[in-house]
């Protein structure tokens, strides 16, 4: 009888042992040749020795932009602290035509990180996740005066805008797709190639509106103040664009890295800041 209850115990223990042993054997964690166990996402980078970041062909200055030869902004300061905390030097692909592409290159692999002014919407939700925003930026519609009024007729600037049935040029491949088709469903979207193009729509009243953030469309009349007898601006203090870097869909601890240098940051932007230095 006590044999058999020793057989017992020696049984569980073993397998209680080989389970422990086992989680051990099957943690997520890679042992690196240094001695460091890292998450897989974040193994994946130092062992292949470099970030690959994703960024739009062109400056979106302040947040992307080129400055002596080099990179620089709010986006670019943000990623090279992801390099330094992952020791690693980071390639920049520039390859990417429209701003949902820096997304897509995300999705499938081909950047570990997508930056560039990029804001969160539901159609990328699908396939990226986003780090905690590091700004938020109102919506702004750019108003062709004459053409607004034929749209508004006897409503007030309000009611005209909130029910909105003219035509909206908007980036095309950015968020401002999105945003335009869900919070003005009764107008025309006209995506656009680039924003200096739908912004010159809308000085020869070829749109009625065009629609970004209060940033871009700040810029267009603080850039040509004269532009206020023809154009007027409305902001919306209730829809915001919340600016993000965007990371692969599973990659969970590369994601947490990032979220901490965004909530660490000492001196985060501000649109009336960013507006000064512009």
């Amino acid at each position: 009888m006590k044999a058999s209850v020793l057989r017992t115990l020696i049984v569980c223990w073993s397998l209680c042992c080989g389970l422990a042993f086992g989680a051990a054997a099957d943690s997520p964690g890679v042992r690196l040749p240094d001695g460091r166990v890292l998450a897989p996402d974040i193994a994946r980078v130092v062992q292949r020795g470099v970030l690959n970041v994703a960024l739009l062909d062109r400056d979106t200055p302040p947040f992307v932009f080129e400055k002596n030869g080099e990179l620089a902004g709010v986006d670019i300061d943000l990623v090279r602290q992801v390099g330094s905390e992952l020791k690693v030097p980071i390639h920049f692909d520039r390859s990417s035509k429209t701003y949902d592409e820096v997304v897509e290159r995300v999705a499938d692999g081909r950047a570990d990180l997508g930056v560039s002014k990029l804001a969160r919407t539901l159609k990328r939700a699908q396939s990226v996740q986003f780090s905690t925003p590091y700004m938020h930026l109102e919506h702004s519609l750019l108003l062709n005066r004459l053409a607004f009024a034929a749209v508004a007729r006897d409503q007030s600037v309000s009611q005209a805008v909130r029910h909105f049935t003219g035509t909206i040029g908007v980036l095309g491949g950015s968020a401002w797709e999105e945003f335009a088709r869900r919070n003005f469903v009764q107008a025309t979207v006209v995506p656009f190639a680039t924003w200096a193009g739908a912004v010159e729509a809308v000085k020869g009243g070829k749109v009625v509106a065009a629609y970004r953030d209060a940033i871009e469309v700040g810029m267009v009349m603080k850039t040509d103040p004269g532009l206020a007898l023809t154009l007027r601006t409305v902001s919306f203090s209730d829809l915001r664009s919340a600016l993000c870097l965007m990371v692969g869909a599973r990659d969970f601890s590369l994601l947490s890295l990032v979220n901490e240098i965004v909530s660490n940051q000492t001196d985060p932007p501000t649109v009336s800041n960013l507006l000064k230095k512009l």
